[in-house]
């Protein structure tokens, strides 16, 4: 399977890059739905119901004026994942040639690969663009008293952001922060989580980050998975932002969604939304 995946949006220069993957037991991510229900939608979608293997696909985008990589990986979150730096790399693409990193939130699968082993930044000569909410929120006093069962969300966000403090810019608006390159407000999945929009020639490319993990969640969009820390607000971000992906027609980048390079487009449906997967042979 390819691992990079080059397409154009407008004047863009764009390509997805695999991180690898990981395997969901389905009650992680529908923690609220009919587990019975859940096993006959995947069987319905042809997707095994013991494990649901996502992909961690990651972009990078040459405007021309800057090359935009949005997030940066899972790194050793575990052993399939990892991946985005040779990925890249294999594409002719070094940690020099990367101007700018654009990060969405600070789950572990989006910058555990922030640091090289040393503790440095991976990508030392770029500039950093974190929402300021999302900032703010990994070095509160509340994100410091929550118990994390197995994965300690804080610990990791807190080690991968702080290299990052000189070369950081810190984004308090919808509008452009980059020319062509902007965030919306998509908190919920985490307080801070935002989506990014890229734009030229009058088309959209949106990574939509965890605004949804699964296609089912945009069929059922009460189905909530476990790792939406405001599961309300979260709804209400899903809403906004697929709305407007459908009356739009935006291209989307849907990180978690088979198959890679996990680009498609949105169309209503019922009470939800459809996924329509490009063709990408």
């Amino acid at each position: 399977m390819s691992e990079t995946y080059r397409f154009g949006v407008g004047a863009l220069s764009c390509l997805a890059v695999s991180d690898g993957s990981f395997d969901y037991p389905p009650a992680a991510l529908f923690a609220n739905a009919p587990q019975d229900s859940v096993r006959a939608e995947l069987d319905r979608a042809g997707v095994p119901s013991a494990m649901v293997t996502t992909p961690y696909t990651f972009l990078l985008v040459d405007t021309g004026a800057h090359r935009v990589l949005v997030d940066l990986g899972a790194g050793p979150l575990s052993p399939t994942t990892g991946r985005l730096s040779a990925n890249l790399r294999n594409a002719g693409y070094g940690p020099q040639d990367i101007d700018c990193v654009v990060i969405t939130h600070a789950h572990p699968d989006h910058i555990g690969g922030a640091l090289q082993p040393n503790g440095t930044l991976r990508f030392a000569g770029s500039r950093y663009f974190v929402w300021k909410r999302e900032w703010e929120y990994w070095f509160s006093e509340e994100a410091a008293k929550i118990e994390w069962e197995h994965i300690d969300f804080t610990a990791i966000a807190r080690r991968s952001l702080s290299p990052m403090k000189p070369l950081l810019t810190l984004v308090d608006g919808e509008d452009e922060f980059l020319p062509g390159v902007s965030m919306l407000d998509a908190g919920g999945h985490t307080p801070g989580h935002v989506v990014i929009v890229f734009e030229s020639g009058g088309s959209k490319l949106v990574f939509a980050a965890d605004t949804v993990i699964c296609p089912l969640h945009l069929e059922h969009p009460d189905w909530r998975p476990i790792f939406d820390m405001q599961p309300d607000r979260a709804e209400q971000s899903k809403r906004r932002v697929f709305d407007r992906a459908a009356d739009e027609d935006w291209l989307v980048m849907a990180q978690h969604f088979p198959p890679f390079p996990s680009l498609g487009r949105i169309t209503k449906e019922r009470q939800g939304w459809k996924w329509r997967p490009i063709a990408t042979a």
